[in-house]
């Protein structure tokens, strides 16, 4: 039966992000090419085809086609269908974009996010999902093809099975939903990076993305539970790419005489009530601050830095350029770290008084005023802000 994007309005709406107008780089809808295709001749080769993890897998359960039975968008998506052979503990797949008949290795920007849908069919274990980028400075439109040639990347991953000179087995994006369409995303320009493989007459492969472009080369595939055999049944659809934006403003923080420039600020992007990205961002001596790599979204911005209470900026809209002017200021005496000034900042406020930096009581966030010393200076900005609570 044919499952079509309406079907899955109530998950999607739980799943993906709001959608806003933004800068968009069509790769691929799968609308374009028959179905069935011929089996790895669209975008992706059979799952059987990579040297690096074809001996993993069941020859007889090995399809990668263009069908019509499910979509997100349109009619058509890229049905991916593989088992592991058992016994086989360090079995992964190595899903390669070399040199299909369709749609060979795309090439990708790094200055933007790559997205696509995913659905993963009931009964399918959980993986982890790893993008592999060829670094070889390609100059071709976003989606054309970018060569074969080029060291390999691992874009999205923290951890993997060590190898010379890279990792194999790559730890990527954690992917446990089923029987529903979910977004992935892959911000380039901010992502965790491994090297994978080097190639003859490149740099090698060395956990950062260089140049402006790259090759799509693969998507890894990792088990979460090594040796989960399967079968595996996903569908690919609406592959592009988004640009993505900044968001800067300043950051005042009260009572405060040291040096900004040490204090570290928290900045959680939530949206739907979800945290879906913090970022860390440090002060400039004016106190302006800048968020990179901003997807297109409606965001709730909260700020918290160590004794100061959170501060929550609702509403900010990044669509198709940089955001700018997102300033807040943070209220001091928050010495525990609780989101309020209670007495509880007084107790430890007493526990440190007279310390400074070497003292075995010194305590850095009861040091309010920042003259590395906790005086009577730091009572009176506590006193001052005595009952205050942050931002939830």
């Amino acid at each position: 039966m044919k499952l079509a994007r309406f079907l899955f309005a109530p998950l999607l709406a739980g799943v993906l992000a709001a959608a806003v107008a933004a800068q968009t780089f069509p790769i691929t809808d799968f609308e374009g090419f028959p179905a069935p295709s011929t089996n790895g001749t669209v975008m992706f080769r059979q799952p059987s085809f990579s040297g690096s993890t074809g001996s993993f897998i069941d020859s007889t359960v090995n399809t990668s086609q263009v069908v019509t039975d499910l979509a997100y968008s349109g009619t058509k998506s890229l049905r991916v269908n593989w088992k592991f052979l058992p016994d086989k503990p360090g079995a992964w797949l190595r899903l390669t974009t070399y040199q299909t008949a369709n749609l060979p290795n795309p090439a990708i920007a790094y200055a933007h996010a790559l997205r696509f849908k995913l659905y993963v069919a009931s009964g399918t274990p959980d993986f982890y999902i790893t993008l592999g980028t060829r670094d070889n400075n390609n100059n071709v439109p976003i989606g054309g093809n970018g060569g074969a040639v080029g060291s390999i990347e691992w874009v999205g991953a923290t951890d993997g099975t060590p190898i010379t000179g890279g990792y194999t087995r790559p730890i990527g994006k954690l992917i446990t939903a089923k029987d529903q369409w979910i977004e992935v995303v892959f911000n380039l320009p901010i992502e965790p990076c491994l090297p994978f493989a080097s190639a003859a007459g490149w740099p090698p492969a060395n956990g950062v993305l260089e140049g402006p472009q790259g090759t799509l080369e693969c998507l890894a595939f990792t088990p979460v539970e090594a040796g989960a055999v399967g079968p595996y049944l996903i569908y690919l659809d609406d592959f592009e790419q988004v640009a993505v934006w900044s968001v800067s403003g300043s950051v005042e923080l009260r009572d405060f005489g040291g040096d900004i420039t040490q204090v570290p600020v928290t900045v959680e992007l939530r949206q739907d009530g979800n945290v879906v990205r913090t970022a860390t961002v440090s002060l400039d001596s004016g106190g302006n601050y800048s968020i990179p790599a901003v997807l297109p979204g409606t965001y709730d911005l909260a700020f918290k830095a160590s004794h100061w209470l959170r501060v929550v900026v609702p509403g900010v809209t990044v669509e198709d350029a940089d955001v700018t002017g997102v300033n807040v200021s943070l209220t001091n005496g928050d010495i525990d770290g609780d989101n309020e000034v209670t007495l509880f900042d007084f107790g430890a406020l007493v526990a440190a008084f007279g310390s400074m930096p070497g003292d075995d009581n010194w305590n850095a966030d009861a040091d309010l005023d920042g003259d590395e010393e906790v005086t009577l200076f730091d009572f009176g900005v506590l006193v001052r802000n005595f009952g205050a609570m942050g931002d939830e």
